[in-house]
């Protein structure tokens, strides 16, 4: 390694300043570097060192092609080991910053076998040399631990420095000191009994690095060492004790007497502006990420987006740093989700997890195990032909002077016929089965849209009912506020009272259109699971107390702090009904209480009364699917069919069917010896709490079988929940599968000891409970844990709850690195190496036996026999290639490759073995047309099938979840009109009961109508489709298809005719005939489309109405004159169409 060059010295000279200069100014090292470069071209080492520090620059500005083109080659220039050591390292650091992970490896390797030699040979290297090796050895166990820890791998990071803590490299070597200094107070590297110390220890490393960096003015160490106090002290926990603890330093490093609050933004704002002075485009990204730590920190979340896009946008060559960029992406995503801008917050989280997919290690592993099996069959394949080779030297005198005998090609042709009349019947029931798979789908396709036009149809008179609904509101409105007014003047306004009876009125007769209209059908409840406190419902029934007093019954509700999770609105019904029930048959001074108690892991709602009780057997068959009627007599009017409970009884079945969380719901009824008491049971919820969602988990002891696929299926809900925006139903869901995966997890009877069970929060600092399963080898549901952690860190950054965001992204990053972690790619790597010093050997040998044997093989053998046999052989391996189940296109690329032969040794048999190939060819052509024609067709059908299927699932989950909330607005509130035009009658009025009736239906009708009003705030889609269905309901109506025309104004409107002669109204009914008082609310229908087409067309004039003709009534529709649909119709009719 030595040199005799008259100019080494000068050259030696330039490079030790350019070094020098590495983290102090990099212009000033690229300077030495070209002069160094200049001079070397006799000087190889030199040269090769030039190289390394110009390679060093480019790597500071991200200019990775410069660092490969420079030093890529570097073993071509030199055999100086300790400057292709300097070089290995650089591309481990390329390899690192690009997450090139087998790379990575290659080179570590390359560099370990070159330290190991340097180290046997270190007595050879001169002074210069020895300067170099240590910061070569010295930079490979800091780029090795800085890999190590952004990989997930913390004891293998703190192993690669605990090298160098052991060694004397950094005695000498100030810059790699500073180097190590910062790399131990970064994080991840010091062991201490608490984290208190551990934090403590790195901050004073960083202290150190600081102030040792200050003093031999080296900047990029000083910004560095400030940027990682910064990330120190920006947790707000950490700060008050590290400033505490280092008061002497802080005061020297606080020049500009900064406040404790504003102090990590100041240490931040200090290392960008070195960074961008130094011109470090990696660095500087860097600051701008923790500067913007900062700013979040103070909740200024503006500044901390200019941040973090100044972070990407200030140089773009930053994109060819892909970590770097993901925890760019994550911090976007949390601070757009601070400022309420979802589709931003969503945007950039999904960048963060695609970057996260795309450099995870297991992405190698296709390529590496493809690599290392073309080797293998390589290596096997040339080991054979050795073999071979061998065998022919042996025989091959002997083969030559016995008599060849004709071959029977004959029968290698029908062989190969029938293999390829074979390959052809496969290929044609290929063909057969896309087309009958085609023709499902199109069947599906069908179906589906015979569901989608039933589900419309269905989801358009539910929205007409709600009209009806929502038209019932201003009356109720009036007759609260005439109500009111009434208390304060007395019960002798008698204009007021028939006002309000009038209202009464009114209001029954919306009620009787809207009776006629819905049906609570038994069995087909639709439930929305939430969980809920119950004593919102309690005051809500508590409102009801003057209808008890009016019967001289007391109502006692006990307060309550349990939280269920069940249906709130059927839950309200339940207990309506039977607190109703309990009021019908309790007789006059009687006593009727409700309260709630814990019963194991269920709450249990009882309702008891003092009344007569009932026999053993009413009480056998209370809850049957018949009639029960008191028939004691003992109570006055008190008769009942006991539909209510029926439908009571309905509601917990249903519970039981949805989910294993619901198998203790049940529901009872039992005489205490003074009255009564019915009670239900339902779950216990969990509790929200502003930093986060606890919940106390139960685990059951027994599961079935199917287990795994409720797992999965509660995951999927928590994705499905934050797809619809119900970010608080998605971490309701994720305690139910938590409870479930906790369940599953078996590690307690494997190994007989309590483990920490999974949370979906946990404020003491501990990692999340699978990472500890992960590492102690228990079987577990991974994937669906790493999705479902995922889902929660997304709905909690929906919901602005940092922390738990941050506890369970955390917990996903962590697993997901866990989990596609490779351990074995070191190892890997040594057998490619050794495998490919074999094959190198295996081709030696084979390249030498095929010169001996070649004069004899061409001299002794016929030509054309063997392009014979050597076609006739490239043909059965065409003809295994067909039998394969590959694509077409691979088959005619792999033919191309296989079937190259010199035309020249062409003759007949040959030829004849062509033009088959060629017919092959050909086929596989067409095959390929045909094939990519079908895949496009196929999956454009299924395309068309899946959006058929989410329109119709989508519209089926509204539907039913409005005949829900219509039918229980029906069962709960059809009572109040009556009961206040009750009021009103007798005189005198009972103003406070009035008042109190009133409003407590006022209430209950807003939450129930409100509730349905939530399923139609989106719009439905106007096309064809819904005019073919105006035009049907009419029709049906006039009993006789009919006709329409169209007439076009001046303005942005039409008008559409449409005759009815069948129909005979009368001025007054046609009126009234798109009106809640209509005689057949089939015609509500029609005005409900033509109300959706003005609300997706922005066009309010839109309208309909009827009115006496000639024969029968005429229909007119105002639509707006650009309706795509129409026009379309009408441009195809020369006339009024039918």
């Amino acid at each position: 390694m030595s040199c005799t060059n008259p100019t080494a010295g000068r050259i030696d000279g330039l490079n030790s300043q350019a070094y020098a200069y590495h983290y102090r100014n990099l212009d000033s090292t690229a300077y030495y570097a070209r002069q160094a470069l200049q001079l070397s071209s006799d000087y190889p080492d030199g040269k090769a060192e030039a190289l390394n520090h110009l390679a060093f620059v480019s790597m500071a500005k991200m200019d990775y092609d410069s660092v490969k083109t420079l030093i890529g080659n570097l073993d071509r220039i030199t055999n100086n080991q300790v400057e292709l050591l300097v070089a290995d390292v650089q591309m481990m650091r390329l390899c690192q910053r690009k997450s090139y992970n087998k790379d990575f490896y290659v080179y570590r390797e390359r560099a370990l076998g070159r330290l190991h030699r340097i180290e046997e040979e270190s007595r050879l290297l001169n002074l210069h040399q020895q300067h170099r090796f240590a910061y070569a050895c010295s930079e490979f166990y800091i780029v090795a631990s800085v890999y190590f820890y952004y990989m997930g791998l913390p004891n293998q990071s703190h192993d690669e420095l605990a090298h160098l803590s052991q060694s004397d490299y950094l005695k000498e070597d100030t810059l790699q000191l500073l180097n190590y200094l910062y790399n131990v107070g970064s994080g991840g590297i010091i062991r201490a009994r608490t984290q208190e110390k551990v934090e403590q220890l790195e901050f004073e490393s960083l202290i150190k690095c600081y102030v040792l960096a200050r003093q031999e003015g080296i900047p990029f160490f000083e910004a560095q060492a400030l940027q990682g106090m910064s990330e120190h002290l920006v947790d707000t926990r950490a700060l008050s004790r590290l400033l505490d603890n280092n008061q002497p330093a802080m005061s020297y490093i606080n020049n500009d007497d900064m406040p404790d609050s504003l102090f990590a933004g100041n240490l931040a704002q200090r290392a960008l502006h070195i960074f961008q002075h130094y011109g470090d485009v990696y660095q500087t990204a860097g600051a701008y990420r923790t500067l913007a730590k900062c700013y979040w920190a103070l909740n200024d979340y503006r500044s901390s987006l200019i941040c973090l896009h100044n972070a990407l946008e200030e140089d773009t060559v930053i994109e060819r740093a892909p970590d770097l960029v993901a925890s760019i992406r994550e911090q976007l995503s949390l601070a757009y989700s601070a400022i309420d801008d979802k589709p931003n917050s969503d945007y950039n989280r999904n960048i963060y997890l695609d970057m996260q997919e795309k450099t995870r290690q297991d992405r190698q592993l296709e390529a590496r195990a493809e690599q290392l099996d073309k080797s293998a069959k390589l290596l096997n394949s040339m080991i054979a032909a050795i073999l071979v080779v061998l065998v022919v030297l042996v025989t091959l005198l002997i083969v030559l002077y016995l008599k060849r005998k004709k071959t029977d090609r004959s029968s290698d042709i029908e062989s190969l016929l029938m293999s390829l009349r074979k390959w052809k019947e496969l290929n044609d029931r290929q063909m057969s089965r896309q087309m009958e798979k085609s023709d499902e789908i199109c069947e599906m396709i069908e179906i589906e849209k015979l569901h989608l036009t039933q589900n419309r149809r269905r989801n358009l008179e539910q929205r007409a009912k709600l009209s009806l609904v929502t038209s019932i509101t201003p009356f109720i409105d009036r007759m609260l506020h005439e109500v009111r007014m009434l208390r304060k003047v007395g019960d002798t306004n008698n204009e007021r009272i028939e006002y309000i009876a009038e209202l009464t009125d009114q209001i029954n007769k919306y009620n009787e259109v809207l009776t006629d209209w819905i049906r609570l059908r038994q069995g087909q409840l639709n439930l929305h699971i939430e969980s809920f406190a119950l004593q919102s419902l309690f005051d809500i029934v508590a409102k009801s107390k003057m209808g008890f007093q009016l019967k001289g019954i007391s109502l006692d509700i006990q307060k309550t702090d349990l939280t269920v999770k069940a249906d709130k609105t059927l839950t309200l019904f339940m207990i309506n009904t039977m607190a109703d029930n309990a009021r019908k048959f309790t007789p006059e001074d009687g006593h009727v209480e409700i309260y709630a108690i814990r019963h194991d892991t269920c709450a249990e709602i009882s309702i008891c009364d003092t009344g007569p009780g009932m026999s053993d057997t009413q009480l056998k068959h209370l809850f049957d699917h018949k009639p029960i009627v008191d028939t004691s007599g003992a109570v006055q009017d008190g008769k009942g069919h006991g539909f209510g409970l029926m439908n009571c009884k309905g509601i917990i079945e249903k519970y039981k069917k949805v989910s294993p969380i619901f198998a203790q719901c049940a529901i009872g009824a039992e005489n205490t010896g003074t009255g009564s008491r019915f009670w239900f049971r339902l779950p216990m919820g969990v509790v929200r709490l502003f930093i986060g969602l606890f919940m106390s988990l139960t685990v059951s002891t027994t599961f079935g079988h199917d287990m795994s696929d409720k797992v999965r299926k509660y995951a999927d809900s928590i994705y499905q929940c934050n797809v619809d925006g119900r970010y608080h139903q998605a971490l309701v869901m994720a305690d139910s599968c938590m409870q479930a995966l906790n369940g599953r997890r078996g590690y307690t009877h494997k190994h007989q000891t309590s483990v920490d069970l999974m949370a979906i929060y946990d404020s003491t600092g501990k990692e999340a409970a699978e990472l500890k399963w992960f590492r102690s080898g228990v079987e577990a549901d991974y994937t669906t844990i790493l999705n479902m952690r995922n889902e929660i860190a997304v709905a909690a950054l929906a919901l602005h709850r940092w922390k738990l965001y941050e506890y369970n992204n955390q917990a996903y990053t962590q697993l997901f690195r866990l989990h596609s972690a490779d351990q074995s790619l070191s190892n890997y790597v040594q057998v490619m190496q050794k495998a490919e010093t074999n094959k190198n050997v295996a081709i030696i040998i084979l390249i030498l036996l095929l010169l001996v044997l070649f004069p004899a093989y061409y001299i002794f053998y016929y030509r054309y026999r063997l392009m014979y046999r050597l076609c006739l052989d490239r043909l059965k391996l065409i003809n295994n290639l067909l039998m394969e189940d590959e694509r077409p296109e691979n088959k005619l690329l792999k033919i191309s490759k296989i079937w190259v032969m010199p035309k020249v040794l062409f003759d007949n048999d040959v030829r004849q073995l062509d033009r088959l190939v060629v017919q092959i060819c050909n086929d596989l052509r067409q095959q390929v047309v045909y094939d990519e024609k079908q895949r496009d067709a196929i999956e454009m059908e299924t395309d068309e099938l899946n959006r058929r299927q989410y329109e119709v699932a989508r519209l089926h989950v509204s539907n039913s979840v409005l005949d829900n909330c219509l039918s229980t607005l029906k069962h709960e509130t059809m009572y109040y009109p009556s009961r206040i035009r009750q009021i009103v009658d007798t005189r005198p009025i009972d103003c406070d009961a009035l008042d109190e009736v009133t409003g407590y239906y006022k209430s209950l009708y807003d939450i129930l109508s409100q509730q349905a009003l939530r399923q139609t705030e989106t719009p439905m889609r106007i096309d064809s489709e819904m005019w073919e269905m105006l035009l049907d309901i009419l029709s049906s109506i006039n009993q006789a298809r009919v006709t329409w025309t169209a007439h076009t104004g001046d303005g942005q409107y039409q008008t559409v005719r449409i005759p009815m002669p069948n129909v005979k109204l009368t001025e007054q009914e046609c009126r009234q005939l798109f009106t809640p008082s209509t005689k057949d609310v089939r015609y509500l229908m029609c005005r409900q489309i033509i109300r959706e087409l003005g609300e997706v067309s922005q066009a309010r004039a839109c309208g309909i109405k009827a009115s006496p003709a000639e024969a029968g009534i005429l229909v007119m529709l105002v639509i707006p004159r650009n309706t795509s649909f129409f026009a379309k119709q009408q441009g195809v009719q020369s006339q009024p169409g039918t």
